[in-house]
C-alpha cells in the first residue's frame, strides 16, 4: 500500500501508485490530492500560457519583427525567435496535466455511467473552480488560433506546411484537449460535497408524499415518486434540456404516475415560503409578488439583453460576410478562409442565441409557475374564509368564483408575455434603433421616430381593446354564473320543462359576449393593419432619406433589412403580445378583486373574554346582521347549557338557522359578544391566516353539505378510522339499512352534492359526520325534517339522547319543528320570532305559554330501527368477493376519459365545418400564399435594383414600387386574418351551443356521475380557448408553414447544393417535431385531466365554506388542494419543459441552415459577387429559424387547443334524453289543452336509477281526477323515485304510466313536464328577482304572481316582485325557499301536481295554512303529496304506502287507521300523534 501524508487531511490510502487504479469511490481524500496537488500545477501552466500569448503582445511583437512578414508563408517564426522556449515549456506542462485529468475523468465518467442504469443518474468529479480553469484555457487556445490564422496579417498563412513552426502541431492538440475537457465537465455532474466521492443513496432518489393538515387529512397519497431528472443535472443537460428525453420515450398513453415529482424549488411550498417571508401589510399583491421574485426578475433583466445582443449578432455576421464578398470581388487573392471563419462564428452565435433564448424562456415560465403557485393557494385560503353574499349582484356568484380559478389563474401562465412586453420588447427596439443608426445614420433615426409614432397609435388602440376585454370578463362571468346555476339545478330545470328556455337565456348572454368578441377581433385586426402597414412606409422613408446622401449598397441595405426584420418581428408581435398582456392584467385585477372581498369577521373581536366557554356556547347582548338579507338578530343573550340537549324553535323565517350561522361566524356582529370555544389557528403548510379558529364545534347545516366521496369518507371527514366507534355512529344515525341497499355499502360514492342519496339519507350522513367527530359541541340544524317519524325517533333516542355513549358530555343545540317529539327530552329551549328571543329556559316553564303550548304534546314511546348486522368492513369484503372480476363496486364517478394518439380527424372536421369549412381554409391559405409571394418578390425586386441604384431621385421610383408591393402584402394579410376571426367566432358559437344543449338534455345518469368541475371546465377554460386561440393559431401556422417552404425553395433555387442540406434539415425537423408533438399531445391531455379535480374541489369548497370553518378544516382543505395541485403541476411542468426541448433542437438545426447557406455562397462566391443575391439569400437564411420553430410551435399549440374541441365534442356525444317535443304519428294528435283531467293510472311500473338495480318493483295504482293522495313510507322506500318516474326523469324499464288516457312515454319530455308540476324535495332558486323565479319567461300577469305570494305567506318576506333572490336562494331560509317553490307551483295550475316533502322545513302552523291553501286552490287538480309529516296528508282522499319499492297499502286514511295491523297505522302510532291523527282522519 502506498501512503501519502498531508498535515491538513491525514493519511490517504491510495491502494496503488498507478493513479487510474485509485479507489475514487471510497477514499475521501484522493479528490483533495487531485485538486490541491495536481490542478495547481495545471493552473500555473495556464497562467504561464496566458502571459506568454502572442495575442496579448501582438502589437509589440509585430513592431519587433515587422520586416520578417512574408505574404503566403508562415509568419509565426517570430514566436520562435522571441518566446518559443517559454511557450513550449508551458504547453508541455499543461499537456501532461491535461492528459492525467482527461484519462482520470474519462474513467470516472465510464464508471458512473454504469451506475446510471441502477440509480438513474451519476455524479461527476470536478469542482466549479476547475471549470473556470478549463474555460480559461479553452478561450486562450481559441484566441491563439484566431491570432495565428485569422487576423489580417495571417489570413494567407498556410494551414499545414512542412517548413512551418513546430508549435503548429501543439496548437490544435491543445485546442482538442481543451474542448474534450470542457465537454467532460459539461456532461458530468458536480459532486454534492467537496469531501469525497460517493454514490447517492436510494433515499435521495425518492420522496414520500404525505399530507398532514392540523392532524387531519381528507385523503392520503403515500405513493413513492421519483425526483425529477432535472435535479442535479449536468450543465450540458440543463442547457440543452436533455433531461426531458425520459418523457419522450414513455409509453403511448402515459399516466400521472409515470411523471416525476416536480423539483422542490418549484413546488407551492417553496414559493409560499418565499412569499410569506416578503409579505408586508399594505402592499398590493402585484408588489408583493415582484418583491418575492426579484431574483427571477433580475435573471430576466440579464438574460433578455444577452439574448438581444446575440439575436443582432446574426445580421452583424451577415454584414461581415457581405463585406467579405465585396472585398473578395475586388481582390480574389485573399482567399475564402476568413469568410469560412465568419460562417463558423455566425453558427456559434446562432447556437449561443438559441441556448440563451430557451434559458430565458424557461426561467420566465418558471417565474409564471411560481406566481401561479402562490395565487392558487391565496384563492384557496380566501375561499375558506370568504364571507358569502358580501358583494352585490353577480360579483359574488359561484360562476365568478369558478371563472377566477378556471380561467383567470390559467391566464396567469401567460405572465411571461407581460415580462416580455415590459423587459424584452423595449430593449429589443432600442438596440434595433441604435443598430439602424449605425447603419443608416439619420435615416435610421427617421425610421426609429416613425416606429415610435406607430407604437403610440397602437397603444391607443390597445387601450380600446383593454376596455373591451373588461366588458368581456363581466359578460363571461354572467354566462358562467347562469350556466353553473342551470347545471347545479339541472334536476329542477328538467322537472319543470325549462331546458329549452334556459338554453335561450344562456344564449342571450352568450350573444352579448360574442358581440364583444367580434368587436375585439376587429380592433385587433386594425392594430395588426396599423403595424404591418406602417412598416413599409418606414422602410421606404429610411431608404429614401439614405439614398439622398449615399449609394445604396447590398451590404448596407440587406443588413438593414435583416435588422429591421428583427424589429419588424417584435412589432408584428405587438398586437398578440399586448392582447395577452391585457388579458393577464385584467385577470390579475379580477383575482385581486376576489382576494379583496370581505372575510368573515375575525374571532378575536367577536368572542367574550370574560367567559371561559369550555363546552358552552351562546350570546351576550349580541346583535347580528346578514349582508344580503333583511333578517337580523337583535339583542341575543342566551347561554346553552354544557353537556345537555338544547332546542331552538320558532316559525319559518324567525332566525333559527341564522342563530347557528352566527355561532360559526357567518353573520356580522354589530354589538355585544359571542361565547364560543376557540384556539390558536393551526399553522399548516401554507401558514395560518388568522390568530384564532373555532374549537370543538361540529356543524350540521339545514341543507346538508357533502363531499364528492364515499359515505365513509364523508363521515370520517379527516378523523382517524376507529371501527367500533364508526359502527356505533352508523347504528345511531339509522344508516345500516341504507348502506345495505347501496352496492358497495359505506364504500359507495355518493356523487357531487350527495346526488345519489335521498334527502333523508343526506341529512343522516351529515349528522353522522358530526357525531363521529371528536368535537364536543354539536350544532344541528333541523336534521329531523327529511326523515320519517320512526327514523326521527330512532335518531332522537339512539343518537341525540345517548348520554352514556356517543353523546356523553357533549353539548347539543338542535333546531327543529318537531317540538312535540323532542321537548320532553330536552333541558333547555329557545323560541324565536322575528330575530328576537321570545322565550328561553327549561321546557317545564313553557306549560303556561299560550303561543307555544301546543308543542308540548305527548310523544309516544321510543322506536328502534333494526340495525343489527356484521361490521361494514366484513360486509365490504363479502361484497368485493362476490363482485365480478375487475369491477369496482360503488363507484359512480369514473376517471375522466382521456383520448389517445393523434387528434382525431372527426375533431378537425367538427371544428372546421363549424367555422366555414373548405371556403374558410381556401380563403385564408390563398391570402397567405399570395402575401408571402409578394413579400419575397419585393425583396428580390430590391436586390435586383441595388446594382442600378445611384444618388438622387433615380432610387425613389423603384423604392415606390417596393412600397406598393409591401402595402399590398400587408393589406392582404390583414384581410385574411379578419376572415379567420370571423370563422373562429362562427365555430365558437356552434360548439358552445352544441355543448350547452348536450349537457342540458343529457340523461340524468350522466349528470349524476360527472363532477360539476369537469362540466364547468368545458364551459370555462375550454370555451375560452375556442373563443380566442384556435383560429388565430391556424392562421399563423399556415403563414409560417408557407414561409418555411418558400424560403427553402428560394434558397435551393439560388444555391442548388443546399438541396441536400435542406432535405436533411426537413428530416430532422420531422423527427424532432413528431417526438415533441406526441409528448405535448399526451401531456396536454394529462394536464387537462388533472385540472378538473382542482375545479371540483374548488366547487366543493365554495358552498361548504361554512361547514369547513365550523369543523376547523381549513388547513385540511388547503392540504388537499396541494395534493391535487401537485398532480396538475407534474403535467404542467413537463408541458413547459418539452417546449424548451423543442426550441433548443429546432434552433440548432436551423442554425445549420444559415451556416450551410453561407458556406455554399462562399464556395460559389464568384457568381454571387456578380448577381448581388447573396444578401437576399442570407437574409432569409438568418430568419429561417424563427419561422421554422414557429411552424412546429403553432402546430403543437393547434393540437393542444384542439384538445379543447375534443373535450367539448366528447360531451356533445353523451347519451341524450328522449325528444323534448312530442313526435306522434300523423294519424295521432295530442290535444293542445292536454291533460284535461288529472286521472292517473300506473301499471306494473319498474324503475331504476342504476340499470339492473330497480327501486320500484312492478307497482300499480290509479288516481282519479281531483283526488289528493298522500304517499308515505320509510326513508328509501321509493317515494321520490316514483315522483321522478312520473316526469320521466327516471325512465321506466317496464310498465306504463297513463295520464288522461295518454301513455306519457309517447309524450315529448318538455311537453310532459310543462303540463305537470312538481315541487321537489330540494327547492332550487335562481339568481334574479322574485318575478324571475316564479315566472322565468314573463308569461304570467303580476296579479297572479302576487296572489301566489299572498297565499304562501311570502308577502311578509318580500316587498314586491322585484326583490332580489341571490344565487341558490342563499338570502332566504330553507323554509322560505320551499314556500317560493310552492308559489311557483300555484301559478302554473297544472292538472297533476306532485309535492315531494314540499313543506318539510316550515313550521307546523305554516304547514297547516299551506295545506288549506292547497285544498282550496288546487281543488280541480290531482295531487300526489310525498310527506313524512303524517298530519299534512291525514285528511287526503287516499294514502299510498310504499315499502322497499312495492305498494303495500292504498286506501283512505281512516280505513287504514281502522286496520291496526296496517303499516300506515303503525307509522301513525310511532309519530306520537296517533289520537290527533285519528281525529283529523275521521273528520
Amino acid at each position: 500500500m502506498v501512503s501519502f501524508s498531508f498535515n491538513s487531511i491525514g493519511a490517504c490510502q491510495l491502494g496503488s501508485v498507478v493513479f487510474w487504479r485509485w479507489d475514487w469511490e471510497n477514499s475521501s481524500c484522493i479528490r483533495v490530492v487531485f485538486i490541491d496537488a495536481l490542478f495547481p500545477v495545471l493552473a500555473a501552466a495556464i497562467v504561464w500560457m496566458l502571459t506568454s500569448l502572442p495575442s496579448a503582445r501582438a502589437d509589440k511583437l509585430q513592431q519587433q519583427v515587422a520586416g520578417t512578414f512574408k505574404p503566403g508563408s508562415d509568419n509565426r517564426v517570430w514566436i520562435v525567435e522571441s518566446h518559443a522556449g517559454l511557450t513550449q515549456l508551458a504547453v508541455l506542462a499543461m499537456v501532461v496535466c491535461w492528459l492525467a485529468a482527461v484519462v482520470t475523468g474519462t474513467r470516472q465518467y465510464v464508471q458512473y455511467k454504469q451506475h446510471q442504469r441502477r440509480y438513474g443518474y451519476f455524479w461527476g468529479l470536478f469542482s466549479s473552480t476547475l471549470k473556470c480553469f478549463v474555460m480559461a484555457s479553452l478561450i486562450s487556445s481559441v484566441a491563439e488560433v484566431h491570432f495565428a490564422y485569422f487576423v489580417p496579417t495571417q489570413r494567407n498563412t498556410p494551414s499545414l506546411d512542412r517548413d512551418a513552426w513546430p508549435g503548429l502541431f501543439i496548437l490544435p492538440i491543445r485546442v482538442c484537449i481543451d474542448a474534450a475537457a470542457v465537454v467532460l465537465l459539461l456532461v458530468v455532474r458536480d459532486l454534492p460535497q467537496r469531501a469525497g466521492i460517493a454514490l447517492p443513496d436510494e433515499s435521495m432518489l425518492a420522496t414520500e408524499v404525505q399530507e398532514n393538515a392540523a392532524g387531519r387529512h381528507l385523503s392520503k397519497d403515500t405513493k413513492t415518486k421519483q425526483v425529477s431528472p432535472e435535479t442535479g443535472e449536468s450543465v450540458l443537460s440543463n442547457g440543452l434540456f436533455c433531461w426531458v428525453n425520459w418523457f419522450l420515450v414513455l409509453r403511448d398513453q402515459p399516466q400521472l404516475d409515470d411523471l416525476y415529482e416536480v423539483p422542490s424549488k418549484y413546488t407551492p411550498e417553496a414559493s409560499w415560503a418565499r412569499f410569506e417571508a416578503h409579505s408586508k401589510a399594505g402592499r398590493s399583491l402585484g408588489w408583493q409578488l415582484a418583491h418575492t421574485f426579484k431574483e427571477e426578475l433580475a435573471v430576466q433583466a440579464v438574460l433578455n439583453p444577452v439574448f438581444n445582443l446575440l439575436d443582432y449578432a446574426q445580421p452583424f455576421f451577415m454584414q461581415q460576410i457581405l463585406r467579405f464578398i465585396d472585398s473578395y470581388s475586388k481582390d480574389q487573392s485573399i482567399g475564402i478562409r476568413f469568410g469560412l471563419f465568419l460562417a463558423v462564428a455566425m453558427l456559434a452565435a446562432n447556437v449561443a442565441s438559441t441556448v440563451v433564448e430557451q434559458q430565458q424562456a424557461w426561467h420566465s415560465r418558471l417565474l409564471s409557475m411560481k406566481v401561479r403557485n402562490i395565487v392558487v393557494f391565496l384563492l384557496t385560503q380566501k375561499t375558506t374564509r370568504r364571507k358569502i353574499g358580501s358583494c352585490v349582484g353577480n360579483d359574488s356568484s359561484e360562476g365568478r368564483a369558478y371563472n377566477v380559478l378556471a380561467s383567470d389563474v390559467s391566464r396567469l401562465s401567460k405572465l411571461t408575455t407581460l415580462v416580455y412586453v415590459v423587459v424584452l420588447l423595449p430593449y429589443q427596439q432600442l438596440l434595433g434603433a441604435w443598430y439602424m443608426y449605425r447603419l443608416l445614420g439619420m435615416a435610421g433615426v427617421v425610421g426609429t421616430l416613425l416606429l415610435l409614432v406607430v407604437m403610440r397609435v397602437s397603444q391607443s388602440l390597445v387601450a380600446r381593446a383593454n376596455a373591451i376585454e373588461e366588458r368581456l370578463g363581466a359578460l363571461n362571468d354572467q354566462r358562467v354564473a347562469t350556466t353553473s346555476e342551470i347545471i347545479r339545478g339541472i334536476a329542477s330545470v328538467k322537472l319543470f320543462g325549462w331546458g329549452t328556455r334556459f338554453i335561450g337565456v344562456v344564449g342571450q348572454k352568450r350573444a352579448l359576449q360574442v358581440d364583444q368578441l367580434w368587436r375585439r377581433a376587429k380592433i385587433w385586426t386594425v392594430i395588426s393593419l396599423s403595424t404591418l402597414g406602417s412598416l413599409p412606409f418606414i422602410n421606404y422613408a429610411m431608404f429614401a432619406v439614405y439614398s439622398m446622401q449615399h449609394r445604396l449598397e447590398a451590404e448596407t441595405i440587406f443588413t438593414a433589412i435583416a435588422v429591421f426584420m428583427i424589429v419588424q418581428r417584435s412589432v408584428n408581435w405587438i398586437p398578440s403580445l399586448f392582447a395577452e398582456a391585457v388579458s393577464v392584467v385584467v385577470s390579475y385585477r379580477r383575482i385581486e378583486a376576489y382576494l379583496s372581498e370581505p372575510d368573515v369577521e375575525p374571532l378575536q373581536g367577536r368572542i367574550s373574554q370574560d367567559e371561559a366557554p369550555g363546552l358552552t356556547v351562546g350570546f351576550c347582548d349580541a346583535s347580528l346582521t346578514w349582508d344580503d338579507r333583511q333578517l337580523s338578530l337583535d339583542k341575543l343573550s342566551v347561554l346553552f347549557p354544557a353537556g345537555q340537549l338544547s332546542l331552538i324553535g320558532g316559525p319559518t323565517g324567525s332566525g333559527k338557522s341564522s342563530m347557528l350561522s352566527a355561532l360559526i361566524g357567518d353573520m356580522t356582529l354589530t354589538g355585544g359578544k359571542m361565547i364560543v370555544p376557540t384556539c390558536e389557528a393551526a399553522t399548516g403548510q401554507f401558514g395560518a391566516r388568522a390568530d384564532m379558529e373555532l374549537r370543538d364545534i361540529a356543524f350540521v347545516a339545514q341543507e346538508p353539505w357533502l363531499r364528492n366521496a364515499t359515505v365513509r369518507d364523508n363521515i370520517l371527514f379527516g378523523e382517524p378510522y376507529e371501527q367500533r366507534r364508526y359502527e356505533r355512529v352508523l347504528r345511531a344515525c339509522a344508516l345500516i339499512p341504507d348502506l345495505g341497499v347501496l352496492a358497495a355499502g359505506d364504500q359507495s360514492e355518493i356523487g357531487e352534492r350527495g346526488i345519489t342519496l335521498s334527502g333523508g339519507q343526506k341529512q343522516r350522513v351529515a349528522l353522522a359526520r358530526a357525531v363521529y367527530s371528536s368535537r364536543r359541541i354539536l350544532l344541528i340544524d333541523d336534521c329531523l325534517s327529511a326523515v320519517d317519524a320512526q327514523t326521527g325517533k330512532h335518531i332522537l333516542h339512539r343518537c341525540l339522547l345517548d348520554n352514556d355513549g356517543l353523546m356523553q358530555g357533549r353539548t347539543r343545540v338542535l333546531i327543529t319543528h318537531h317540538m312535540a317529539m323532542c321537548l320532553p327530552h330536552s333541558q333547555f329551549v329557545v323560541l324565536l320570532r322575528g330575530g328576537r328571543i321570545e322565550f328561553q329556559g327549561p321546557p317545564s316553564e313553557m306549560s303556561g305559554n299560550n303561543t307555544f303550548g301546543a308543542w308540548t304534546a305527548s310523544t309516544g314511546s321510543d322506536v328502534d330501527i333494526d340495525t343489527v348486522g356484521p361490521p361494514q368492513d366484513i360486509l365490504n369484503a363479502q361484497r368485493a368477493a362476490l363482485a365480478p372480476s375487475g369491477q369496482t363496486l360503488g363507484r359512480i364517478v369514473d376517471d375522466e376519459v382521456r383520448l389517445q394518439g393523434l387528434i382525431k380527424a372527426d375533431t378537425w372536421r367538427a371544428y372546421f365545418a363549424a367555422s366555414g369549412g373548405r371556403v374558410l381554409v381556401a380563403v385564408c391559405l390563398g391570402s397567405i400564399v399570395t402575401t408571402r409571394l409578394l413579400t419575397m418578390y419585393k425583396d428580390y425586386y430590391l436586390a435586383s435594383k441595388l446594382k442600378q441604384a445611384d444618388r438622387g431621385g433615380d432610387a425613389l421610383g423603384w423604392l415606390g414600387v417596393y412600397l406598393g408591393l409591401s402595402l399590398a402584402s400587408a393589406c392582404l394579410s390583414t384581410a385574411g386574418l379578419l376572415w379567420a376571426y370571423a370563422g373562429s367566432l362562427q365555430a365558437s358559437v356552434a360548439l358552445h351551443d352544441g355543448l350547452l344543449q348536450a349537457v342540458v338534455r343529457a340523461r340524468p345518469r350522466f349528470l349524476e356521475t360527472t363532477p360539476l368541475g369537469r362540466i364547468m371546465a368545458r364551459f370555462t377554460r375550454d370555451v375560452q380557448v375556442i373563443d380566442t386561440d384556435i383560429m388565430e393559431i391556424v392562421f399563423h401556422f399556415q403563414q409560417n408553414l408557407v414561409s418555411v417552404l418558400l424560403v427553402l425553395a428560394g434558397i435551393t433555387a439560388a444555391v442548388p447544393l443546399f438541396a441536400v442540406v435542406g432535405g436533411g434539415v426537413l428530416v430532422v425537423y420531422a423527427h424532432v417535431a413528431w417526438r415533441f408533438m406526441r409528448a405535448q399531445r399526451e401531456c396536454k391531455r394529462l394536464e387537462a385531466t388533472a385540472f378538473a379535480p382542482l375545479v371540483s374541489l374548488y366547487g366543493e369548497m365554495i358552498p361548504g365554506s361554512a361547514s369547513i370553518r365550523a369543523f376547523g378544516m381549513q388547513q385540511a382543505y388547503v392540504a388537499e388542494m396541494r395534493r391535487r395541485f401537485a398532480s396538475y403541476l407534474q403535467a404542467d411542468f413537463v408541458l413547459r419543459s418539452t417546449r424548451r426541448w423543442l426550441g433548443v433542437r429546432m434552433g440548432m438545426t436551423s442554425s445549420v441552415v444559415s451556416f450551410a447557406t453561407a458556406v455554399f455562397i462562399l464556395l460559389r462566391i464568384d457568381s454571387f459577387a456578380r448577381n448581388g443575391l447573396a444578401g437576399l439569400v442570407l437574409v432569409y437564411a438568418v430568419n429561417f429559424w424563427n419561422e421554422s420553430v414557429a411552424v412546429v410551435r403553432c402546430y403543437s399549440d393547434l393540437e393542444l387547443s384542439l384538445n379543447c374541441v375534443e373535450r367539448v365534442a366528447q360531451y356533445m356525444a353523451v347519451d341524450q334524453e328522449a325528444a323534448a317535443i312530442t313526435l306522434l304519428p300523423r294519424h295521432a294528435s295530442l290535444p293542445k289543452d292536454w291533460p284535461r283531467t288529472g286521472t292517473l293510472r300506473i301499471r306494473d311500473l319498474v324503475a331504476a336509477h342504476v340499470p339492473g338495480v330497480p327501486v320500484l318493483h312492478g307497482i300499480s295504482f290509479t288516481v282519479q281526477h281531483g283526488e289528493k293522495v298522500g304517499v308515505v313510507g320509510r326513508t328509501g322506500a321509493g317515494k321520490s323515485t316514483l315522483s321522478l318516474a312520473l316526469l320521466r326523469l327516471v325512465e321506466p324499464s317496464h310498465g306504463q304510466i297513463v295520464l288522461d288516457d295518454v301513455d306519457i312515454s309517447a309524450i315529448g319530455l318538455e311537453d310532459l313536464r310543462l303540463s305537470v308540476t312538481i315541487i321537489p324535495q330540494d327547492p332550487v332558486l335562481f339568481n334574479g328577482t322574485v318575478r324571475f323565479n316564479l315566472d322565468p319567461f314573463a308569461e304570467l300577469p303580476d296579479a297572479l304572481l302576487l296572489g301566489a305570494l299572498h297565499r304562501t305567506l311570502l308577502l311578509d318576506v318580500f316587498a314586491g316582485l322585484d326583490d332580489e333572490i341571490r344565487e341558490n336562494g342563499r338570502n332566504l331560509s330553507l323554509g322560505q325557499r320551499q314556500l317560493v317553490a310552492l308559489a311557483r307551483a300555484l301559478v302554473r295550475r297544472s292538472r297533476l301536481i306532485i309535492m315531494d316533502e314540499a313543506t318539510a322545513s316550515v313550521d307546523f302552523g305554516t304547514d297547516a295554512i299551506i295545506q288549506a291553501t292547497i285544498r282550496s286552490e288546487l281543488a280541480d287538480s290531482t295531487l300526489l303529496c310525498i310527506a313524512h309529516r303524517l298530519r299534512s296528508i291525514i285528511d287526503y282522499d287516499k294514502v299510498l304506502v310504499l315499502d322497499h319499492g312495492n305498494v303495500v297499502e292504498y286506501d283512505t286514511p281512516w280505513t287504514l287507521l281502522q286496520d291496526k295491523s296496517s303499516m300506515f297505522s303503525a307509522m301513525c302510532m310511532d309519530s306520537g300523534e296517533y289520537e290527533h291523527l285519528c281525529s283529523l282522519a275521521r273528520q
